[in-house]
């Protein structure tokens, strides 16, 4: 059965999937204020009574009608107001709400949004690892993550970041569901055969609208070639959807290829473990590549990445002060690299140096716009600043170029909707940010916000499972810069009863 989508106005909603879209550009409502616009307009001009709706967004449980108050207030201002000056939503006092305008259901797959730039849009899928070792993966998932970075080097292109292609792992998907599903114009497909001590790469650029093939290309190299392989690749790409001379004049910084093959083969597997969220084996992973080849600059950036999350856990500043040794290093290798800038802004963050923070995030930007964790680390940067609007609006323009983001992101757009007091809201993108204790953290303090005890203690107890020594005084460590902001939450952590 197709998928069927409401329209109406310039919305489209995709109740199954989630999302609202008005002209092609996301619109954050969360999960509670998507069941809600989709009872009401799947019964456009009928009356919905309040007990209908509680008992569609809030399935089986006993909530204040105040909630519902809440929510329908949220979708008005998100919706805006309709051609002829009134609302969407109309209230029926003392009964309930009624959608007032005409809805056209229509079936089947429709476009994923473009990035409104008009730039050409890529999408590099996950190239197939023929090594005949499933413990090879990580080398061609490397291959093709450093495929994307280059590309996203190129200021003429928009370039679909890896969470989203990376879904089309397995056999080859159809170029047209991808272009449906992602919105991107161009495909990169290709696979990894390393053998012995040389690798074989083979790429190929389709026309994901009509399935032709722009161009084919094999390369037979040494393994300590494949930094050159990847920048010639990411070239013949943009060289082909922009034209030669375009791409040739794009401003792009370059990276320092590794000296040490085994010290790039560690730095794979690192970054393997990190995308996993298993950040003390990558951790050992970027040591280890560190250690083989000090010269390059990615390993010590990521291993000051990995060293910030083990400070979200031991609080040693030992612990910080070698993510910011890390971080340096880096930026002494490499000071024209995004991801250098992006870790010592992170370690800054927690160094409370907000204002040196903030500078290498907008130089990461400025180095590499189209990188979705450079675009989060910077919205979480701005939550701590105060700025959860700005924040919630970069977090939107990423969501352009990645619909289907890491996991982490959701933590860093739930407090923005915190810091907004949408708790409703926060708690639904915190619901998917994964199962470490500060998320149940923040969870247990929207729900206290709420009023919703309860679950609030649930969420304690979960915490403390987690991280069993956690504390008021733990918590009031975070790095916020705004007074306000962190007094919002710690309000909300003691109504929620940590000590």
């Amino acid at each position: 059965m197709q998928r069927v989508h409401l329209t109406f106005g310039p919305f489209v909603l995709d109740p199954e999937k989630g999302t609202l879209l008005r002209h092609e550009i996301p619109i954050s409502i969360g999960h509670r204020g998507i069941t809600l616009l989709a009872t009401l307009a799947a019964r456009p001009g009928d009356i919905l009574t309040k007990a209908e709706l509680m008992e569609a967004a809030w399935p089986g449980l006993a909530v204040e009608e105040s909630n519902l108050t809440v929510q329908i207030a949220t979708l008005r201002k998100a919706l805006g107001p309709t051609d002829q000056g009134g609302d969407w939503i109309a209230t029926v006092p003392r009964v309930g709400y009624r959608f007032t305008a005409p809805v056209e259901r229509v079936e089947g797959s429709v476009q994923r949004p473009i990035a409104p730039s008009g730039k050409p849009t890529i999408a590099v899928l996950p190239f197939a690892n023929l090594s005949g070792d499933q413990d090879q993966h990580y080398l061609s998932d490397g291959i093709t993550e450093d495929i994307i970075t280059e590309l996203a080097r190129y200021r003429s292109l928009v370039v679909i970041a890896r969470n989203s292609s990376f879904q089309f792992r397995g056999p080859a998907p159809e170029g047209a569901e991808v272009h449906r599903q992602l919105g991107a114009r161009y495909l990169v497909e290709g696979s990894v055969r390393r053998l012995g001590s040389r690798i074989r790469i083979t790429a190929q650029l389709i026309d994901g609208a009509s399935g032709f093939h722009l161009w084919a290309q094999r390369y037979d190299r040494a393994l300590e070639d494949i930094f050159s392989v990847q920048e010639e690749v990411a070239a013949l790409v943009a060289s082909t959807v922009q034209g030669a001379a375009e791409a040739d004049a794009t401003s792009r910084s370059r990276r320092t290829p590794p000296a040490d093959w085994a010290a790039y083969d560690y730095y794979l597997q690192g970054r393997a473990h990190y995308h996993q969220y298993e950040m003390d084996k990558g951790e050992s992973m970027f040591t280890r590549s560190a250690e083989l080849d000090p010269t390059f600059a990615q390993g010590h950036a990521y291993l000051a990445q990995c060293l910030v999350a083990r400070f979200w856990y031991d609080r040693d500043p030992r612990t910080l002060q070698s993510a910011l040794r890390s971080a340096r290093t880096a930026l002494l290798l490499d000071r024209n690299d995004g991801i250098c800038n992006q870790s010592m802004g992170l370690v800054l963050v927690h160094m409370r140096q907000h204002g040196d923070a903030g500078l290498h995030f907008q130089q990461a930007r400025t180095l590499n716009p189209h990188d979705v964790n450079i675009a989060g680390d910077y919205a979480s940067w701005l939550n701590y600043g105060g700025q959860p609007q700005q924040s919630l609006a970069v977090l939107e323009r990423a969501i352009l170029l990645d619909p289907l983001p890491p996991v982490w992101f959701w933590e860093v757009k739930g407090s923005a909707l915190f810091l907004l007091g949408r708790y409703a809201d926060a708690i639904d993108a915190y619901r998917k940010a994964g199962d470490q204790f500060f998320i149940h953290a923040f969870l247990a303090a929207a729900y206290a916000h709420l009023g919703e005890m309860e679950n609030a203690h649930v969420a304690v107890e979960a915490t403390l499972r987690l991280q069993p020594d956690l504390s008021l005084g733990y918590l009031a460590h975070l790095p916020f810069a705004d007074p306000s902001s962190s007094e919002h939450f710690l309000s909300g952590f003691r109504k929620a009863g940590f000590l």
